[in-house]
């Protein structure tokens, strides 16, 4: 026989040894799956787990030919459509708006009104004294108002959203001045320049990178100027020889040349960072006092909300971006509505601190993260206590820390160890520095710290 012959008939041996797929359909692994899907999806995946084996024989490679371990595959493939990818996690790394963690946990009071309100009817639309259509927006208004001292206001589905739309609203085919510090770029490749382009606007860059002054803004006025807008430098910071005009300044400038002035503040901070040991944060309330038209800010990161963008500002302005046509393709749903509004009446009744999560953990004492620490590591019976900062991320305060305590673990394969915390359940997500594993108690919410106590024992157990 040739050598050809031979390794055909090696092939044939192999592909004969590969069941059918009735008798993997017909395995145990597959009977609770065939009971929760179609019939015609499991049949597939076991098809797709039948030709990757194929493929594998013919190519020389080892594949498993058993109906049992061709089922567990197939099963394996089907987990997606059976188990949410999206899923909750404890936060252990101490960075308390973590974007790729979901920025802001909402409160208790947020979680119940926005599940209450998402699992049934609502007077989303509906005025329930009149018995008419209502205006989902009248739900935000009053407390937008509230925290603000804005004369109105209105929410969109995020900060994003609502440069564009308000870009959009008043500046198409007319000039947007815009200093050269503050055309910048943020997460996900947002940058200003395109923002502005996007939205019909012609961008007008005045100034330095480092120094712009209010001089510079009334110098590039003309006829076509609609507005000047001030992008605060939420997820970056320039230090040293720098200038910049309050936003007072900038009002005279726009008052002078008939201009709207808009502030996009980015993060919504409602509380004065400084009593929490924190360098300054521009607020809504000071860039409406001011005497801005609109005031741009996000409903997560610092205002511990649900994803929103919020517009504040002047009647008249508010007023023709609830007419305009893309307030209903930005519009939020029932579910962030109630959910913000539940934030919001936090700060109107003066218990932000202790009610919203994030300003909770940006709060917490160190004496109490002390205390913490130990007990996970009393529990565990292994690792050191050790200071270290919290970084407050997520595009808020940049470069800003809260000192904190945590749990350090040295381990031969720390990132095996966070690769296996990861895989837990639920996954605890931790961070190392230097070589050891730091567990931070200021971002594990109450009541998870008996979960990471479990994890901590079940991965280091397992690690090699």
């Amino acid at each position: 026989m040739s050598h050809s012959a031979h390794e055909a008939t090696k092939h044939t041996a192999k592909l004969r040894a590969l069941p059918s797929v009735d008798r993997v359909l017909a395995e145990p692994a597959l009977a609770e799956l065939l009971g929760r899907l179609s019939r015609g999806e499991v049949t597939e995946a076991v098809r797709d787990a039948i030709s990757n084996a194929r493929g594998a024989l013919i190519s020389d490679r080892s594949a498993a030919t058993d109906p049992g371990e061709l089922a567990r595959l197939a099963a394996q493939s089907l987990l997606p459509l059976l188990e949410p990818s999206l899923r909750p996690v404890i936060n252990a790394t101490g960075v308390v708006i973590h974007t790729n963690l979901g920025r802001a946990p909402v409160s208790e009071a947020a979680e119940r009104a926005m599940a209450r309100t998402a699992s049934g009817y609502s007077n989303l639309e509906y005025d329930l004294e009149s018995g008419s259509r209502g205006s989902r927006a009248g739900h935000l208004e009053s407390l937008l108002c509230a925290v603000s001292g804005a004369q109105a206001g209105v929410a969109v589905n995020n900060n994003a959203a609502a440069l564009y739309f308000a870009l959009n609203a008043f500046c198409a085919g007319r000039e947007v001045i815009v200093s050269r510090g503050q055309a910048v770029e943020i997460g996900g490749g947002f940058r200003i320049p395109d923002v502005l382009r996007q939205s019909g606007a012609r961008l007008v860059e005045v100034g330095t990178t480092n120094r712009t002054r209010a001089q510079d803004y009334a110098d590039a006025v003309s006829q076509d100027t609609a507005a000047i807008l001030r992008v605060h430098s939420s997820n970056f910071r320039i230090v040293g020889f720098t200038e910049e005009p309050a936003l007072a300044e900038l009002r005279g400038v726009a008052n002078e040349a008939g201009a709207l002035l808009i502030d996009d503040l980015g993060s919504g901070c409602l509380l004065d960072t400084r009593r929490f040991g924190l360098s300054y944060e521009p607020r809504p309330q000071d860039s409406a006092a001011a005497g801005a038209d609109l005031v741009l800010f996000s409903g997560d990161k610092l205002l511990g909300g649900p994803q929103a963008g919020l517009i504040v500002g002047r009647s008249e302005s508010i007023d023709q971006l609830r007419r305009h046509p893309l307030m209903r393709a930005l519009r939020l749903d029932k579910a962030a509505i109630a959910g913000l509004a539940a934030t919001l009446r936090h700060y109107v009744i003066g218990e932000a601190v202790e009610a919203v999560p994030v300003w909770r953990m940006i709060a917490a004492d160190i004496d109490e993260l002390d205390a913490r620490a130990r007990g996970w590591r009393d529990a565990l019976g292994a690792g050191e206590i050790e200071d270290a900062e919290s970084p407050i991320g997520g595009g808020s305060l940049p470069a800003e820390t809260r000192p904190t305590r945590v749990l350090g673990l040295a381990h031969p394969h720390p990132s095996e160890i966070t690769r296996l915390l990861r895989e837990h359940d639920p996954p605890v997500i931790a961070r190392v520095e230097h070589g050891r594993l730091l567990l931070d108690p200021r971002t594990v919410l109450p009541g998870e710290d008996g979960q990471v106590i479990e994890a901590l024992r079940d991965v280091i157990g397992a690690a090699p």
